[in-house]
């Protein structure tokens, strides 16, 4: 590489840096305007609350049918609350913001690729920035499709927790890719593997969500908050299963693309690397997750912890399993 070259990259490495500060200082914005939206949605609940008392009051004390209405509140018809002015408008901020930090994200993830002329995911810093651009974006997309404004808190603040630990922990200089990485397969094997994690860890949110918002439809609170704004819980599990089905889809073609991959790298499709196992380890969680999903008579609620149990094992996968030394096998690329 020539010492012009060479300045060049560093300089687009640097501006990669430089896009990724602005993109957390944007995500930053968009989680507290979420917030926002969220204390929106539950100050409406309240509103309504009051007015429903006070039709009851009206109506116990015999208050003639001439009596002047009650103000006009926004109506609440459980969880397709019409939204207030105020929350619908710091939604829509909070989205906003996420599409501008999610291109901030991704351009310093493409600037990245163009500083070491290669896909941007040779070590665990990398991977983290990729796989945090990718969650952004999937739920750009989903949320603008399907209205999550109010899922967006949910979602941004473990993006901006993930680039923290990436500036902090796991930062490694742009450099050379390591030799056994150095294959098409890398875009494919790896690409897919983002867009899985992506949708797992939006269907995991939701499956929180879920379980929470079925236990205090359960048993009601003396006192209403934004939980009671969320989609029903069956809405909530449905939407859960719905993503986890095409992460499950994803992963399957990620195990596969993988052990094509180490056939042509290592000469043998599986040698029980430790991050070969717990791919199939996640592969297997879930699919004991949809089969008890689609299995008449099996508690829901049951199976959405056997879900959340996998993305657990995602999160083993991408942290222990590279930089744990116990783990130590073929897949030692985290670069630290």
């Amino acid at each position: 590489m020539t010492p012009t070259l060479a300045t060049a990259n560093a300089a687009l490495a640097s501006n990669a840096n430089m896009a990724l500060y602005a993109s957390m200082i944007v995500y930053t914005l968009a989680m507290l305007m979420f917030a926002w939206h969220l204390a929106a949605r539950s100050a409406q609940l309240s509103g309504t609350r009051a007015v429903e008392r006070e039709e009851v009051l009206v109506t116990a004390g015999g208050a003639p049918a001439t009596s002047a209405p009650a103000p006009a509140r926004p109506a609440v018809e459980g969880p397709t609350a019409t939204e207030s002015a105020a929350s619908w408008q710091r939604g829509n901020i909070g989205l906003m913001l996420t599409y501008l930090a999610t291109a901030l994200l991704v351009a310093s993830v493409v600037l990245r690729g163009v500083a070491v002329e290669r896909p941007p995911w040779g070590n665990m810093f990398e991977f983290a920035t990729a796989s945090a651009a990718a969650v952004g974006l999937t739920y750009s997309v989903l949320a603008k499709r399907n209205g999550w404004q109010w899922l967006g808190v949910f979602v941004v603040t473990p993006i901006l927790l993930v680039l923290g630990l990436s500036l902090t922990v796991l930062y490694t200089e742009a450099g050379e890719l390591m030799p056994a990485l150095k294959s098409y397969w890398l875009a494919i094997h790896v690409g897919v593997a983002f867009l899985a994690v992506a949708f797992f860890t939006i269907a995991a949110v939701i499956g929180a969500l879920y379980l929470v918002r079925l236990r205090r439809e359960e048993k009601p609170p003396a006192r209403r908050n934004f939980i009671e704004s969320l989609p029903s819980s069956a809405a909530l599990e449905r939407t859960a299963y719905g993503l986890n089905m095409v992460a499950f889809i994803l992963w399957t073609f990620t195990l596969i693309a993988g052990s094509i991959w180490a056939k042509q790298a290592w000469g043998t499709y599986w040698q029980w690397d430790p991050k070969e196992v717990w791919t199939f380890v996640i592969w297997t969680v879930y699919a004991a997750y949809m089969h008890g999903r689609a299995t008449a008579g099996v508690d829901l609620r049951k199976s959405m912890y056997i879900a959340l149990a996998g993305f657990a094992c995602v999160i083993i996968n991408f942290t222990l399993v590279n930089l744990v030394s116990t783990f130590v096998g073929m897949h030692n690329y985290s670069g630290m």
